[in-house]
């Protein structure tokens, strides 16, 4: 009788890991908000089918059309896995990093050059061949280095701390080879030395955050960097240097009053301007001059979700729960919409932004036409009482003869493939 409960046990467990699930159908909210949608496939994001602690990619990793997302097999080993949009299979998975089991694979500024993708994690630099996902060079370093990396011609930008001749830490630019991953010092910002902050042993005078290249003159870089001030506050600055000579056409240019959290994020060139979110501002600045144009101050910061510009409109998600939709020659509203707090990085396609929302932890999709919330997806509707979304990278594949794109976001459990909004 026991044998026979077992057996009947065992018969239910398979029957249930086999069955399909049940159909999903539209669902909208009284405003007329999609918060329920059928997907078209679905990916366990753990191989044994139990939730565990997962890596994350932050912006997103696209490469020959497919996407890169993080996975589990079991607690402690964690993947970088490549699958295809169209039907959710595994094409490579790679986790060949250095400290494992506690190490998790975090890229929040993949750099991809060709077939090759670097990211940063303290003192551990990844180089992975995205055609493979073989590992094509790894290093230790003998320090940290920041997680920013930027663009630079077919090498890249990447930052840590020298401790400087007057015997104060700073932190200044490395080039890298993506081919070899050998670092190169490369320049440093011209600090004043007016405070010491006691952020390191030696005490720190300054950094550079970010350096941008001009696209539209190779010989120019934009350069982001800060200088610290008492209470923790922090002055930032703008500068454009010029590679041929090696001399700055201007530097110094304050891009806010200083504040607490007045660091720079999501510098961007864009028709000749220069767009940041600087601490609870956004600015505009001058590429060729550093003149501010203008600057728009927000009772809340932009840290998380960033800004994007498209179609001539800047769309920023404040943490204050508001999506903006800015002027770029004025910075004054276009429009407002719902937003969401500690958001994922916004993501862009066919008139309408993506991102999940981390105070809500729903998927949301906004016609930035209008402002209007056309999605707001939420995962207890698909997973039950515990789904949420995630706050990992959105995925937008477009679509091809004729057909609508895909729009791929990551609960805690699993990955979900959409049909576009159109």
């Amino acid at each position: 009788m026991k044998q026979f409960i077992v057996l009947l046990s065992v018969i239910f467990i398979l029957a249930a890991a086999c069955s399909k699930d049940e159909p999903v159908e539209y669902q909208t909210d009284s405003n007329g908000v999609i918060i329920l949608l059928p997907y078209q496939w679905k990916k366990s994001l753990h191989e044994d089918g139990i939730f565990h602690s997962n890596s994350r990619v932050k912006n997103a990793i696209i490469y020959n059309g497919n996407i890169a997302i993080p996975t589990t097999v079991s607690e402690g080993v964690r993947y970088l896995t490549m699958i295809n949009p169209d039907n959710g299979e595994t094409i490579w998975q790679w986790n060949d990093i250095y400290n494992a089991p506690t190490e998790r694979i975090m890229i929040d500024y993949p750099y991809i050059n060709g077939n090759l993708l670097t990211y940063q994690e303290g003192a551990c630099s990844y180089c992975i061949n995205l055609e493979n996902g073989a590992t094509y060079w790894k290093f230790r370093r003998d320090k940290n280095f920041d997680i920013t990396i930027n663009s630079y011609n077919s090498s890249y930008f990447t930052y840590s701390d020298i401790t400087n001749t007057d015997g104060y830490d700073e932190q200044i630019a490395y080039v890298g080879d993506i081919q070899t991953g050998d670092l190169t010092e490369f320049l440093s910002a011209n600090l004043s030395g007016g405070y010491v902050s006691p952020a390191s042993v030696n005490g720190r005078v300054g950094s550079i955050n970010e350096i941008i290249e001009v696209l539209s003159n190779n010989n120019l870089l934009l350069v982001c960097y800060a200088e610290p001030l008492p209470e923790w506050c922090v002055n930032s600055f703008l500068g454009l240097y010029n590679t041929e000579i090696q001399e700055w056409v201007y530097e110094r240019k304050l891009m806010a009053p200083p504040l607490w959290n007045t660091s720079v994020y999501w510098p961007q060139i864009y028709d000749n301007k220069v767009y940041a979110s600087v601490g609870n501002n956004l600015v505009c600045h001058d590429l060729y001059t550093g003149e501010q144009i203008w600057r728009r101050e927000f009772n809340n910061d932009f840290f998380f979700s960033g800004f994007i510009i498209e179609e001539d409109k800047i769309i920023a998600n404040n943490e204050n729960l508001t999506l903006y939709c800015l002027d770029l020659e004025t910075g004054y509203d276009i429009w407002t919409g719902e937003g969401a707090g500690t958001s994922s990085h916004m993501s862009y396609l066919n008139g309408i932004v993506y991102f999940v929302g981390g105070s809500d932890s729903r998927f949301h999709a906004v016609d930035i036409e209008t402002g209007q919330t056309v999605w707001r997806l939420d995962a207890e509707k698909l997973e039950g009482y515990d789904g949420m979304f995630k706050t990992n990278a959105v995925y937008v594949i477009l679509g091809e003869n004729g057909n609508k794109g895909k729009i791929i976001a990551l609960t805690h459990m699993y990955a979900y493939c959409f049909e576009a909004y159109q």
